[in-house]
């Protein structure tokens, strides 16, 4: 009796095994750093100090029926050290690295101008990468799905829907 119940026991488990992990791997593929170079570079407004000309970051952009699903990586270890991430909730992600020291004077800002939502700030001796979703757009919802550090560098997954 006691084997039976065992192997019941076995069974079930098993059972529930099979049937979840299909839809376990259905989720989106994780990303991974490109092999090319960054797609998007924004010219850093200088306000005083030594800053870099430029930021870029890679983003990619994955459509399907009713939105699609945007991933940016900052290339934040061209200047700066190791991000963190300090902050985000479905709104927003915000994450800061030590700039190098030939930047740590920098105060400077660089926004994006093709309508996406990225913002590096430059002060304290950091770089401060921030990815805000509007908060007027009730027809085409915006969350963040996925915020992380990855390869040192920030990594912002967001949504869009149609």
């Amino acid at each position: 009796m006691k084997n039976l119940s065992q192997l019941t026991a076995t069974f079930g488990i098993l059972s529930t095994l099979l049937v979840a992990t299909p839809a376990l791997t259905q989720t989106a593929a994780a990303p991974s750093l490109p092999a090319t170079q960054p797609n998007l570079t924004f010219n850093v407004q200088r306000q005083s100090g030594a800053c870099p000309r430029t930021v870029s970051l890679w983003h990619s952009t994955r459509y399907y029926e009713g939105g699609g699903e945007h991933t940016a990586i900052a290339n934040t270890a061209a200047i700066a050290g190791t991000a963190r991430l300090v902050g985000g909730n479905r709104r927003y992600a915000e994450f800061r690295a030590p700039l190098q020291r030939a930047y740590a004077s920098c105060v400077g800002v660089a926004r994006s101008n093709e309508g996406y939502p990225y913002v590096f700030r430059f002060g304290g001796g950091n770089v401060t990468f921030r990815v805000e979703m509007p908060s007027d757009t009730p027809s085409n919802p915006m969350i963040v799905s996925d915020r992380r550090v990855m390869a040192n560098r920030p990594m912002v997954r967001w949504a869009i829907a149609d």
